[in-house]
């Protein structure tokens, strides 16, 4: 573009700065003034138009539709000559396909030269400042030993980094960097990063015998983490690597409760762990294994504990910051203060499966996080029951998620084993997990067909036992 006021020939942001910097002039104002000469405005009512780049749109806003239906570059949007239309249907589009198949294609045979290609790859080379900034996101784990003027490569060039906690030098592409590469050393090959922090926590509660990567217990199978001397063990599922990734296998949906059922045969309890579980909810996961150990410094009775009504917003604050799975939406909620705080929450819902119609069910129960509430259970359970009676409900209904347990504590509450679902299973693109009914099908396509256009894999859990308590 060449400046009307002195000849300046240039394009851009960069004209429009001359403007501003030469002229004192904006460019929209520059446009009315030596482009138009005068304000324009909407060739159908006369109100003002639109500006975009020095140019201003022939109608308004309101008269849009008008603008619709004149055709030309000026004149707004036309509908397109070829919609709707293919090479099948339409004899130009046929015409023209078949001038630029093959050899009539102008880019045929061409490839770009040594001097483009370099142009290219400088293009898309970082600049100094912004390397700095990624490297140190993860400078409390790394130091950069490559020096910043030599880099010249996200995905082809190997940068040395000195791991701050073992002093190891390694190599990585800057791409692997910042995807979380870890320390050779400090993580050895087949062990993911989450793993290693829950050995490590384990270890910090003074628990010995801990054995990684067994596979003498459930032979052929393999347990991440067992703690021998209290028959427990600790599966870690990245979801990326334990879901189905494409593979529709029966032993890819039943890896996880087949390990489990396989543990529960050698009297051992197999706590699953996901990985988002871990990144997200890493406190509560922390203190599910404290108390699976015995290992919960706060202990109080339940018959110290005042049994209260709990608000919805109680309710929601508690299960969220104290429940693996969050909150869910409730019919009642009931929870047990110690010095005036809740310390365990127990909430009911209407059943949503037709065969329990007149049942009352248990959607939530939770206790304050690192603190064990001896006979906390027990004590909710009566003030349910009691509701169960009062609210004519034919009896009560539970789920017990088997990625963390049998749900025995129930057994002990009066509760009767009533069977237990199929295989429940999330949603997943590698980093998070979705709740199943997010990609339920639709008039257009089906739970599969959503799936696959989101790029999302199932993983599958391991169900949960039914317990039933009638009235």
């Amino acid at each position: 573009m060449i400046c009307n006021l002195c000849n300046y020939e240039s394009s851009g942001k960069d004209f429009s700065n001359h403007l501003q910097r030469e002229h004192k002039l904006k460019s929209r104002e520059y446009t009315i003034k030596h482009i138009y000469k005068i304000q324009p405005h909407c060739e159908s009512c006369g109100s003002e138009t639109r500006y975009v780049a020095f140019k201003f749109k022939r109608f308004c806003k309101g008269c849009s539709k008008i603008a619709s239906s004149v055709s030309g570059k000026e004149g707004g949007k036309a509908t397109a000559w070829n919609k709707g239309k293919t090479k099948e249907t339409d004899t130009r589009l046929k015409k023209q396909a078949t001038k630029m198949s093959g050899e009539g294609n102008p880019f045929y045979g061409r490839q770009h030269s040594i001097e483009t290609r370099q142009r290219i790859s400088n293009t898309k080379t970082l600049n100094r400042i912004t390397l700095q900034s990624r490297v140190s996101e993860r400078s409390k784990e790394f130091n950069l030993l490559t020096r910043l003027g030599e880099y010249s490569s996200r995905q082809k060039q190997y940068l040395k980094f000195e791991c701050k906690k073992c002093l190891t030098i390694s190599e990585k592409t800057l791409q692997a960097f910042e995807r979380g590469s870890l320390c050779p050393v400090c993580h050895p090959l087949g062990t993911s990063q989450g793993e290693n922090e829950i050995f490590e926590f384990i270890k910090s509660l003074s628990i010995e015998n801990i054995k990684r990567n067994d596979r003498i217990a459930i032979n052929p199978k393999e347990i991440d983490i067992l703690i021998q001397d209290y028959n427990i063990a600790i599966e870690f599922n990245g979801l990326y690597w334990h879901s189905n990734n494409g593979r529709n296998s029966l032993y890819d949906m039943q890896r996880h409760i087949q390990k489990t059922e396989s543990c529960a045969e050698k009297d051992i309890s197999l706590i699953h762990i996901f990985s988002d579980e871990w990144r997200d909810k890493q406190d509560i996961c922390k203190s599910m294994i404290s108390h699976r150990l015995g290992k919960t410094q706060n202990r109080i009775h339940a018959r110290k504990c005042k049994v209260v009504k709990v608000s919805k917003e109680q309710e929601r604050l508690f299960f969220s910051k104290n429940h693996i799975s969050g909150f869910v939406p409730s019919r009642e909620c009931f929870g047990l203060s110690y010095n005036n705080e809740i310390v365990a929450v127990i909430s009911l819902r209407i059943p949503r499966q037709k065969k329990y119609k007149g049942m009352i069910e248990i959607a939530r129960f939770s206790t304050k996080l690192n603190n064990h509430i001896s006979g906390g259970l027990s004590r909710l359970m009566k003030e349910v029951k009691e509701y169960a009676i009062d609210s004519c409900h034919s009896g009560i209904l539970t789920y017990a998620d088997r990625r963390f347990g049998e749900g025995k504590g129930y057994l002990s509450s009066g509760f009767v084993l009533g069977g237990s679902t199929g295989l429940d299973y999330w949603y997943t693109d590698g980093q998070i997990r979705l709740n199943r009914f997010s990609v339920r099908a639709d008039k257009h396509e089906t739970e599969k067909e959503k799936a696959f256009r989101l790029n999302l894999t199932k993983i599958h859990g391991c169900g949960s036992n039914i317990y039933i308590l009638s009235n």
